[in-house]
């Protein structure tokens, strides 16, 4: 940060602009004010009477009475200052004639304060205000001015923390040497800084510090990159009677008294604190018992915290953003890493806080950042910490997800009419497995939820989680499968609303125990009890039971519904007892307009009854419409099993075939799963509502193989239920697959392996599964019953890392080598591996890796198990194969073609646009590649900047979007036949081009939001 000349609003990337009335964008256009701004620096240089005061002392006017002695000032700004209320002064200002700027400092401040009305702060107010209009601010011609209006004024000398300041370095009281201003109004000392008020530096960049971890995607420092910044014109109030009490840690006067502190403040402690910037006192935010007060934190354990107190009645108006740096100059690698998930944001109603782990040690950087959307849409800085972690964080896994929203109960939850009951903090802690969280609700809504962990994929999770509203109240329920961290995502919408629901609320939940025997919920279609979401669509309505939860009498129980004339009702019966399974009847009737499922559940426990809706005649796609959870006593003659025990061997509690599969095409092929025959499907957003849709799932057939094309316009997460019919009127679900289509891009970033990966961690120093229960004690069957119900639990969570050491630990207890569960669970390992390394290389989109993964994940698909992941796979591998196809098609021409094109005095349509296109993705500027000569060049260059070695690296994840948009724009008109007709060479750049264009915009283009603008 600078000497006095220069103050500093944005040394990082990510700029901060200007706090107060008015907030400005680097790189955007400044406020409109008059243009007299280099006229009336001149003037105040020309001193009274035409005379310089250039390096010269401000001369003395004689006032009333000699000024008091500084004091700490009586009233705070608030008490004796609004902006409208000095709107009458302003517009003053504003209309200053022009010939004063040419003429005397007297005669300036004598029209800036002609009016006889005005009191004292008018007065200071005038002439502040046209200071801040003003290139060249001198804290001297300042005094000179107030002086000259018969207003007591004194120049402050001392030091700020400007650009010459490093935060968390020692302060430099000759480079940081600065003067502001002490006025005399209201019968009160005030400060004034008329240049931090008008000033500000931006762009400096010291090449120290890189961007690890924000909650957005930014600009980072390029590595090594210094640069001074540029001083631009900003207008900042809060510079104008700023208080005391917070103008200190950043202005730090000679003179002890001038600070006008009742508490004076040490050096020492001005060096030591925090950065803390105008923001942070505008959005009044406010320090806690547990603040951190030193700007240079220490980690322990590799873990810090860093909160602040919010104010009750505006938090809501509020939004923060933060951005995390890696010191490349105080690290022991020059490594670059990525930090993601690795930082806890929670906003409160009265509490701002980051929770902050470190997988790696180092020095870092934390800047915080903050908005009041009732002010402006640019967020500024409000502080700053250097934080030194020594040590790593043992054993660090990353967060389960990292949401933008960040955790907890924030404003977004109470816009949508969802009120905390039980949980009113942003993590929960469970001992035995088990949570519920409460929320009242004001209006009806469609909710949907999400639970995440690290290494356990989304669809397997769905089972674990269940929502419920009833008497005004939102219930989830969760029964968390394994130790470690989840988050829990709740998005809301209004009930007819269609397309993604908006995320209103995160939870961060620490399992630190497990009950014996934790099991999933029964199958339920979308994870909620009660009304579907297309039962309007269907005219459903429940006749005998509106609700989500049912109790039996003796096992028996019958519900009934009314629906449209062209609607068939079916159902499905749950339960994970594999036993209690086979012993369910159900039937279906129609009588007078009514369904009746009389359901017969003799065995005592839990179930799920889901009532799907489809148009008669189509036996394709089927429609949620209810979902009861149903808790059966049984009946006394019946066989009772114990779920806990897990069953016997042939029972699969696992009987739907969980997946998660992720691709960014719009299409995905998904094989029909074993056995299943006269199949049907449902499908739905994950965290959404359909639009009414018929087509967007067909069944299709492929070399023999039956499989459901899915079309999926937008990027997001779906869920595709496939079923098979069991009887009449009554389904199984075979099959229930995640599908996430999101960028390639997004695919790679957030794989948990390309996260590890990245941070450079050995797994054998972080366990990236959960510890299991003590197998060693008790005797030789009990410790052989627990090590198998451990390997079924691996199985069922697919858990590739809890599998192995549950293997590992049954062979320990004497199992020879033909136990059925060994051998299911052998083969299941190698699949999970295969899988493993399959998602790995269609993330990373690497074509070689790919290729091999394929061959393997063939080699031990003994069960179909992997079959979508081979279709997906291979789909990706044939697209792969094509763009490589077109890239040596480029890189293997005759280079007498390529030298034809350059020997095109006037190339024929189509050539030009060819090339054109191609050095657009190649980087070079539209307005370059428009003129031909340019071209020519750049196919003429050698070297690194030959265009055949930038073909060579292209990376589309680094192309901006608008060069793909114009490239797109200027192929339009033509087809690769023309293009081929008029020159081969130019076609194989067309059709290079046309691939590559794809690509970038499959990746979304590597331009980004405007990061420090509030995103609407």
């Amino acid at each position: 940060m600078g000497s006095g000349a220069s103050k500093e609003v944005a040394s990082q990337p990510g700029p901060v602009s200007a706090g107060g009335t008015r907030d400005v964008h680097p790189g955007k256009s400044t406020p409109s004010y008059p243009d007299t701004s280099r006229a009336a620096s001149a003037a105040l240089h020309r001193g009274v009477n035409g005379q310089t005061m250039n390096g010269g002392t401000p001369p003395q006017y004689s006032n009333r009475q000699a000024p008091p002695p500084p004091s700490p000032p009586r009233w705070r700004k608030e008490d004796i200052f609004r902006d409208e209320s000095f709107v009458h002064v302003d517009q003053h200002v504003l209309k200053t004639p022009t010939k004063l700027l040419l003429g005397t400092f007297r005669e300036l401040v004598v029209y800036l304060t002609s009016n006889p009305d005005w009191d004292d702060l008018e007065k200071v107010r005038a002439i502040f205000r046209w200071e801040e209009l003003c290139d060249d601010i001198d804290s001297r011609f300042c005094l000179t001015k107030k002086r000259m209006a018969g207003i007591h004024c004194e120049i402050i000398s001392g030091m700020n923390k400007s650009a010459a300041y490093e935060i968390g370095q020692k302060t430099d009281r000759k480079a940081m040497g600065a003067q502001w201003n002490a006025v005399y109004v209201q019968n009160s000392w005030q400060f004034i800084d008329a240049f931090w008020a008008s000033a500000c530096l931006v762009g400096k960049r010291t090449g120290e510090w890189t961007l690890v971890d924000s909650d957005s995607t930014v600009d980072e420092e390029e590595e090594g990159e210094v640069t001074e910044g540029t001083t631009q014109h900003r207008v900042n109030e809060f510079y104008f009677l700023p208080s005391p009490e917070e103008l200190i840690w950043t202005h730090y006067p000679d003179k002890r008294e001038w600070q006008l502190l009742h508490s004076p403040v040490t050096l020492q402690q001005f060096q030591d604190h925090f950065y803390v910037r105008e923001r942070f006192h505008l959005l009044h935010m406010s320090l806690t018992p547990h603040s951190k007060l030193p700007c240079v934190l220490k980690t322990k354990d590799g873990e810090v915290d860093i909160e602040f107190f919010l104010p009750p009645e505006n938090s809501s108006k509020l939004r923060f953003k933060y951005m995390l740096y890696r010191s490349r100059m105080r690290s022991d690698t020059s490594q670059e890493v990525v930090l993601d998930r690795f930082v806890l944001f929670e906003h409160r109603e009265d509490l701002l806080r980051f929770s902050l782990r470190f997988p790696v040690k180092g020095t870092f950087k934390m800047d915080i950042y903050g908005l009041d959307v009732s002010d402006s849409d640019i967020f500024d800085l409000c502080c700053t910490y250097v934080i030194e972690c020594p040590h790593a964080k043992a054993n660090c896994m990353p967060l389960p997800d990292c949401p933008p929203l960040g955790w907890g109960p924030v404003n977004k939850t109470k816009e949508a009419g969802l009120t905390p009951v039980t949980h009113k903090q942003a993590q929960v802690v469970s001992k035995d497995g088990y949570v519920e969280i409460r929320l009242d609700k004001e209006r009806a809504l469609a909710l949907h939820q999400q639970l995440k962990h690290s290494v356990l994929d989304d669809a397997t999770l769905s089972k674990y989680c269940l929502t419920r509203q009833e008497d005004g109240e939102v219930i989830i329920s969760l029964r968390l499968p394994q130790k470690g961290e989840y988050a829990l995502k709740m998005f809301a919408q209004e009930p007819g609303a269609v397309g993604d629901a908006e995320n209103v609320l995160n939870y961060l939940i620490q399992c630190q125990g497990l009950t014996e025997g934790s099991r999933p919920f029964p199958n339920t279609t979308h994870g909620t009890l009660g009304k579907g979401p297309d039962a309007d669509r269907f005219k459903v309505t429940p006749l005998s039971h509106p609700g989500g939860t049912l109790d039996t009498k003796d096992g028996k129980v019958s519900v009934s519904f009314a629906a449209s004339p062209n609607t068939e009702l079916i159902c499905e019966v749950h339960t994970v007892d594999g036993k209690a399974s086979r012993q369910v009847k159900a039937t279906r009737s129609q009588d007078n307009g009514q369904w009746v499922f009389d359901l017969d559940l003799p065995t005592s426990g839990e179930y799920s009854l889901n009532i799907f809706a489809k148009e008669k005649g189509n036996d394709a796609e089927i429609f949620s419409v209810h979902s009861y959870l149903v808790q059966s006593d049984g009946r006394p003659d019946s066989v009772q099993t114990d779920p806990a025990d897990g069953g016997d061997e042939s029972d699969d509690i696992n009987e739907v075939q969980v997946e998660t599969v992720e691709t960014s095409d719009k299409e995905i092929f998904i094989p029909l799963p074993p056995g299943c025959e006269h199949a049907m499907v449902e499908f739905h957003r994950r965290n959404g509502q359909n639009a009414p849709c018929n087509d967007q799932v067909e069944v299709i057939t492929v070399d023999d193989v039956t499989m459901f094309k899915v079309r999926m316009e937008d990027y997001g997460e779906y869920m595709l239920n496939v079923y098979t019919e069991q009887s009449p009127g009554r389904v199984r679900n075979a099959a229930k697959y995640q599908v996430n289509r999101r960028r390639p891009g997004e695919l790679y970033s957030n794989n948990i392996n390309t996260i590890m990966d990245n941070l450079e961690i050995n797994d054998n120093n972080i366990d990236m599964s959960t510890p299991t229960p003590d197998t060693s004690g008790g005797d030789d069957e009990q410790r052989r019953v627990l090590a198998r119900r451990q390997v079924q639990q691996a199985m069922d969570l697919k858990d590739q890392k809890q599998l192995e050491a549950a293997i590992a630990r049954y062979k320990d207890t004497g199992v020879n080598d033909s136990d059925p569960v060994l051998v299911k669970a052998g083969k299941m390992l190698q699949v999970l591996k295969a899988k493993a390394e399959l998602m790995d290389a269609t993330q990373k989109r690497d074509f070689g890796a790919l290729e091999k993964a394929l061959k393997n994940a063939r080699a031990v698909n003994f069960d179909h198990h992997l079959d979508l992941q081979i279709a997906v796979a291979s789909r990706l591998h044939e697209h792969l194969a094509r763009l490589e196809k077109l890239r040596h098609s480029v890189l293997d021409m005759d280079q007498k073609t390529v030298a034809e094109l350059k020997t095109y005095g006037s190339p024929p349509e189509g050539v030009h646009q060819s090339m054109m296109a191609t050095f657009l993705l190649l980087g070079s500027p539209l307005k370059d590649v428009k003129v031909w000569r340019t071209c020519q060049a750049l196919m003429s260059k050698t070297g690194k900047e030959s265009m055949m070695r930038k073909i060579s690296k292209f990376d589309p994840r680094v192309v901006p979007l608008s060069s793909a948009a114009a490239s797109r724009k200027i192929l339009a008109p033509f087809s690769k036949e023309q293009i081929r007709d008029a020159s081969a060479g130019a076609a194989t750049f067309f059709i290079w081009a046309q691939g590559m264009i794809e690509e970038v915009e499959s990746y979304g283009g590597a331009e980004q939001a405007d990061q420090m603008r509030l995103q609407k």
